[in-house]
């Protein structure tokens, strides 16, 4: 890690471009009730793998917005995107990274309030940060996360071996709150022994992806009181690190839909296992966060839970 770059200035980075991304998303009400949904039209939505797999204009919009902040601090970082792919400098820093501009896109057209920017960093941790992780300098590491969720008033942010945090913006989340932005609370994951545990997942749009996912899920319920599907990866993971969800199960997601929230969890203190390849279509594998019985995932997809 070069001299100029520290991890705080690595998440004042993601807050800012966090925070631009879902600027954007924010207009989609604008003269509208967020809880109307609107037309096709009036957002530019269309489809990508099946009928259910939305991108919209806002999509687009926001991820141009996060990586133009990025770009701005940190032009020699590589950038990879959910909509426009990855972007290489011809002189990498050895810093990358992930967005997803709009997580939860049918929430988002449908009127339904959970969904948000996702933004993290990966890179070589410094010697400050080695120590506070117990690895080796220059290990590459999960830096920093933000998820920001313009229509819940909530971000949530973490940084590698300093905790994972979450505010409130009175402003947008029209509660009343004393200040604009709430003082930060540090996230410590669930409470232990709670009974009623709720499991969130997920489900993908391929058929016989669904099927493996529905037979997972009837083999973890027992060990949980319920389930929800929140609809977005990132705001699951973060629920999970702030204590309303106990824990979060999903196959074959991508890089870009759990790497900041993934940070968040961790640095919660949650038990958190990454899928082993950046890429959940080509190579699906489990994204677990918190108390799941690892047994049972593997016995469903014969992949590593």
């Amino acid at each position: 890690m070069s001299a100029r770059t520290t991890v705080p200035g690595l998440l004042v980075v993601a807050k800012a471009a966090a925070r631009a991304g879902a600027d954007v998303l924010a207009r989609r009400w604008t003269g509208h009730h967020p809880a109307v949904p609107l037309g096709i039209e009036e957002i530019g939505a269309q489809t990508k793998s099946s009928g259910s797999d939305w991108v919209t204009d806002y999509d687009r919009r926001a991820e141009q917005a996060v990586r133009e902040v990025v770009a701005g601090y940190r032009p020699s970082d590589e950038i990879t995107g959910e909509e426009y792919g990855a972007t290489r400098p011809a002189e990498p820093s050895g810093y990358r990274w992930s967005i997803d501009p709009l997580d939860g896109t049918t929430n988002f057209v449908r009127g339904l309030p959970q969904f948000c920017t996702s933004v993290a960093v990966t890179g070589p941790v410094d010697a400050e940060t080695a120590d506070l992780l117990g690895v080796a300098e220059g290990t590459e590491r999960w830096l920093a996360g933000v998820v920001a969720a313009p229509a819940l008033g909530r971000t949530w942010y973490a940084s590698a071996g300093r905790g994972a945090f979450s505010t409130a913006d009175a402003t947008t989340a029209g509660v009343d709150l004393p200040d604009r932005d709430a003082a930060p609370v540090r996230l410590t994951g669930p409470l232990p022994g709670r009974s009623g545990r709720l499991l969130a997942t997920g489900f993908g749009y391929d058929p016989a992806r669904r099927a493996l996912q529905v037979r997972a899920l009837a083999a973890l319920l027992p060990a949980f009181g319920d389930v929800r599907r929140i609809g977005s990866a990132a705001l699951d993971l973060c629920m999970v690190a702030d204590g309303t969800l106990d824990a979060y199960a999903e196959f074959g997601t991508q890089e870009y839909d759990w790497a900041a929230g993934a940070l968040v969890a961790e640095e919660a203190g949650v038990a958190v296992t990454r899928p082993a390849s950046a890429d959940g279509t080509a190579h699906p594998d489990w994204m677990v966060a918190g108390d799941v019985d690892g047994s049972a995932l593997a016995a469903m997809t014969g992949e590593r839970a």
